[in-house]
């Protein structure tokens, strides 16, 4: 991953900052402080990892906009995020993943057994 110095010294500060939790009240958060950003960036990560191939459609992840507490800058939030989340697509079909489900050879490091079923049956088909 190549990222200017800039960028990482960003990444680095957001990192440090303290974890706030995913499952707190974030609408009592202003929306455009660090500590915002931090939470949805939680909030979305332990979505993605309830998911049973830890990736969605970001179609799908606007749908929770309220519930989640997402802006409508959510697609640049989660590009200002390369080590958390990758994001795989066409322009209007966005995937995101979360990248610390997956190995160096993009496969899933730990498959829940409805994936490996669904990954059988696919074979045969």
């Amino acid at each position: 991953m190549d990222l200017e110095v800039d960028d990482v010294r960003r990444l680095d500060l957001f990192n440090t900052l303290p974890l706030v939790s995913p499952y707190s009240d974030g609408s009592k958060l202003d929306l455009w402080t660090l500590e915002a950003k931090k939470y949805r960036v939680g909030v979305l990560h332990e979505f993605l990892s309830l998911t049973l191939e830890k990736r969605a459609s970001i179609h799908h992840i606007v749908e929770f906009k309220e519930e989640f507490s997402l802006t409508k800058h959510t697609y640049q939030m989660l590009l200002k995020q390369p080590r958390t989340f990758y994001l795989a697509g066409t322009e209007m079909n966005w995937a995101v993943f979360l990248r610390d489900a997956y190995d160096k050879s993009d496969n899933l490091k730990i498959k829940e057994p409805l994936v490996l079923f669904c990954e059988k049956l696919y074979k045969y088909a």
